[in-house]
């Protein structure tokens, strides 16, 4: 489900919108005019603004300039019923996701909304979201960290202790593990858990335009800078910033973070003043920083502002019994999602998913669990409709597991021939087994020695 809003003075085609896109599961509120259309977008925060060029007001393209400008969603798409070529080419130079030309049919709408929201997430991971929006992303009760083993205990802790101070974290983990949501948590339990919340990854972006992503522009400071843009620093004044993947960022860009943490203070590109702001930075890496610090491509000093409270999340492999209570978790809210009656997970379906290695760590596990409520015919998630790959990878571990016992009983044999100068006899004493086990162990282990010496090559078993 995302959040839709439809700036559009056309009663009929609002109507009709909307219920399309209510009936696809999606949140719609609609208005006429562009300054209503910025009211409503600064406090719901929109995924998506269908924004129409007749708007009253100054029409679509000063909305959508507006929109870009203070980040108040994450995408536009323009619409109208006077479309151009040149229209549908200045919306998009000016940021617009796509174009539709009205009257649009039912499909091509929702065609278009769906690509603009997949576009939205890929182009626009800095995009501020609400106190409100943080807090509702399916959590538990306080934090919405699942699991129930001692390390997310202890997590969850640490996590309740650091949250209402000022103090910069460093969270650490890899890929998939839920970075992210420790940064969302730590939030909702301080005291600015009633401001804004901001998400930027810093690898998504060239260097100069992350600067204007966190600091802002003024207008003309840069090619395609068409009109002034409020910063995230200062967007989050007495909010909450969460920089993802810290480790990405360029050297020149790791100086003025440094400095800002230092000051409090932004200065936009192409301004000569500064503004003092109160951001609480919560930063996250899947890197170690320290041997990036090591190697030169991380400041020592920033790493020891940022790492104040350093937080790591253990991998899922490394706590197996959360994969039971994040697989209930992940059932529940794609089962309610799809309007489905998925209740349960089979208990071969379950085994499996404890015994995976999840490599993708808990975002895999997510996308599994999607898939199963997704394929399910019935109440029950079944092993046939998880992904294949994990019933697969799980016979190759068992395969790998019996070959790992040939090779140890292989080296283990030939550890014993050794230490006697190659008597089979004394070795299969040693061995506590028959001479002609023996033989047979050699020859499955393709070793041919004349009874008494040792072979003049040993050639090693295949792995």
């Amino acid at each position: 489900m995302a959040r839709i809003l439809i700036a559009d003075g056309e009663e009929n085609f609002v109507r009709q919108a909307a219920a399309t896109l209510h009936l696809n599961g999606h949140e719609v509120s609609s208005c006429r005019g562009v300054e209503e259309a910025l009211r409503v977008a600064s406090t719901q925060a929109p995924e998506l603004v269908l924004a129409d060029l007749q708007l009253a007001g100054g029409g679509g393209f000063e909305l959508l300039d507006r929109i870009k400008a203070a980040g108040l969603a994450s995408g536009v798409i323009v619409t109208t019923s006077l479309g151009s070529i040149e229209s549908a080419v200045e919306a998009i130079q000016r940021g617009a996701l796509n174009y539709l030309r009205k009257p649009v049919e039912r499909d091509d709408l929702v065609a278009t909304v769906e690509d603009g929201l997949s576009k939205a997430q890929a182009s626009s991971p800095g995009r501020p979201v609400s106190a409100a929006e943080a807090e509702s992303e399916d959590l538990s009760a306080l934090t919405g960290i699942v699991g129930t083993s001692r390390a997310m205990e202890d997590l969850l802790r640490l996590v309740e202790k650091v949250a209402d101070t000022d103090s910069s974290v460093l969270i650490t983990g890899e890929t998939g593990v839920g970075k992210e949501l420790i940064g969302r948590a730590i939030h909702r339990l301080s005291r600015r858990s009633d401001r804004v919340f901001c998400a930027v990854n810093s690898a998504a972006f060239p260097e100069t335009l992350l600067e204007s992503e966190l600091f802002g522009h003024r207008r003309g400071a840069f090619t395609g800078a068409t009109a002034n843009k409020k910063g995230l620093f200062e967007f989050a004044h007495e909010g909450t910033v969460f920089l993802d993947e810290a480790a990405e960022m360029p050297l020149s860009m790791q100086v003025k973070l440094l400095r800002f943490l230092q000051t409090g203070e932004v200065r936009p590109v192409g301004d000569e003043t500064t503004r003092y702001v109160d951001v609480r930075l919560v930063a996250a890496t899947n890197k170690n920083l320290e041997r990036e610090v090591a190697q030169g491509t991380f400041r020592e000093d920033l790493y020891y502002r940022l790492a104040v409270i350093p937080i790591h999340v253990p991998p899922l492999r490394e706590r197996p019994e959360d994969v039971r209570a994040l697989s209930n978790h992940f059932l529940r809210r794609f089962a309610e999602r799809a309007g489905k009656p998925v209740e349960r997970i089979s208990t071969d379906a379950m085994e499996l998913l404890a015994g995976y290695a999840w490599p993708g760590n808990v975002r895999q596990l997510e996308n599994s669990i999607e898939r199963g409520v997704a394929l399910c015919q019935g109440e029950e998630i079944r092993v046939e409709d998880l992904p294949v790959r994990l019933k697969e990878e799980s016979l190759v571990r068992e395969g790998e597991t019996i070959h790992s016992l040939q090779v140890m009983e292989r080296s283990h044999i030939l550890n014993t021939l050794e230490q006697v100068n190659w008597n089979r006899k004394r070795a299969a004493a040693l061995l506590q087994i028959s001479t002609t086990t023996l033989w047979r162990r050699l020859k499955e282990f393709g070793i041919e020695t004349d009874g008494s010496r040792r072979p003049a090559s040993i050639p090693s078993v295949s792995r």
